[in-house]
């Protein structure tokens, strides 16, 4: 793979530095300071998705940053598909 083909997650971080947070801020962003366990769930799916460099960036586990607004569409993407499966499966 050549080095232009990876994606460049500090050159976004540059570009979009307010999208970029910490996992405090994260947490009160996605306004789950009380769900801690769900929070942490989340993060760990997200964690083993292929293309998670998208959603995390960091060398150590201690500089970790977060992309807030792309974490934020996925757990809204999931759990709108997880409704709508609810909703399917009662008419059903």
């Amino acid at each position: 793979m050549k080095e232009e083909d990876f994606y460049n997650a500090y050159k976004d971080k540059l570009e979009n530095p307010d999208d970029w947070v910490e996992r405090p801020d994260l947490k009160i962003f996605l306004k789950m300071e009380g769900s801690h366990k769900k929070f942490n769930d989340w993060l760990i799916e997200i964690e083993s998705l292929e293309d998670n460099y998208l959603y995390i960036q960091g060398t150590l586990a201690t500089n970790e940053t977060y992309n807030k607004v792309r974490i934020y569409n996925y757990i809204n993407a999931k759990r709108s598909v997880n409704k709508r499966e609810k909703r399917l499966k009662k008419g059903a």
